[in-house]
């Protein structure tokens, strides 16, 4: 506890101001001279995350928002294009508020991390690819309504296979294993945080098509803590260096082994005049420049990869490879 002035030295204080043996200007300048600059601090709306932080997060979900559009847009069969919106530090009641009702709200476990996070999806978007799943041209309706249990399904094990790249966006800063335990339809129903706790939102912006949607993540602070040290660029730039282990080869071969490519080859050329086209009829013979005896070639994507002769395989017509072209 700081001393507290006697009667007798206040006295002498008053006195020495009176006289001017004690300036009131040289006290001011003292207390100018300590004062200590004081920054505006909001406790209901404590900032958690650094700025460093919040690009390493961002870095992270550009990553898996790539991964997502490429996964979407095969499992599709169609152009989907999803880009981050935003990174943004907020309480959990006000990411509870900026989401629709209903939604499709998917809460994931993070192990070897504690508590859960958040996926939740716009219900347009939800709508849109069931549409498109089950054969439409993904198309959501005019108005929202409650989700049906086989739409239900359809989504979560779409959500479950994306959450793939969620892991592997995740590695570089620590392996985290994101699984579906749950899910909810209703925001204010799904209460895995205070309302005054701190989270970190990644906002996804996803276009199928004509139809636009949000995909909002939602991972609290109290889970990134241990990794606090980790969430910078320099330790994620440094991570992406290293060298690519044979699990992620492995992972890595697996997403692309299902790729379609187009495959075709190509018998013959020649090469016929206007007239000769136009004189055309059903029977007439067209001679092309490769003999019956020389080998065709097979292009993979426009690229001459095989050699071989074209037949029949049962009822259908085939190619028997005899060389790999150099």
């Amino acid at each position: 506890m700081a001393d507290i002035l006697s009667q007798d030295e206040v006295d002498a204080l008053l006195n020495a101001v009176s006289t001017g043996d004690v300036g009131i200007k040289k006290c001011q300048h003292e207390v100018q001279r300590h004062k200590k600059d004081v920054n505006v601090y909001d406790f209901k709306r404590p900032e958690m995350i650094s700025k460093d932080q919040i690009r390493t997060l961002q870095m992270v979900h550009e990553n898996f928002a790539r991964y997502l559009s490429n996964f979407m847009s095969a499992y599709l069969r169609t152009v989907v294009e999803i880009n981050l919106a935003a990174v943004d530090q907020l309480t959990y009641g006000e990411f509870v508020m900026s989401l629709p009702n209903p939604t499709y709200m998917s809460i994931l476990s993070m192990a070897p991390l504690e508590g859960s996070t958040i996926f939740e999806v716009n219900p347009v978007l939800v709508f849109t690819i069931v549409d498109r799943l089950l054969g439409g041209v993904g198309k959501a309706p005019h108005e929202i309504r409650l989700f049906t249990d086989i739409e239900q399904r359809i989504i979560g094990s779409v959500i479950e296979k994306a959450l793939h790249g969620l892991t592997e966006a995740w590695e570089h800063v620590a392996h985290i294993n994101f699984e579906v335990i749950d899910k909810e339809m209703n925001p204010q129903f799904c209460q895995i945080l205070a309302n005054n706790e701190t989270v970190a939102s990644m906002t996804l912006e996803v276009k199928i098509g004509e139809t636009s949607g949000i995909i909002s993540i939602c991972i609290p602070y109290i889970s990134l803590e241990p990794l606090i040290d980790k969430l910078s660029a320099q330790h994620l730039i440094g991570a992406s260096q290293k060298k690519i282990t044979d699990e992620q080869k492995r992972n890595l071969l697996r997403n692309i082994s299902a790729a379609s490519l187009q495959v075709s080859f190509e018998i013959g050329r020649t090469i016929l005049t206007l007239q000769e086209l136009l004189d055309l009829r059903k029977g007439d013979v067209i001679v092309l420049d490769k003999s019956i005896k020389e080998l065709n070639t097979m292009s993979v994507e426009g690229n001459p990869k095989f050699l071989g002769v074209p037949g029949l395989t049962g009822t259908k017509k085939g190619f028997l490879i005899q060389a790999v072209k150099e």
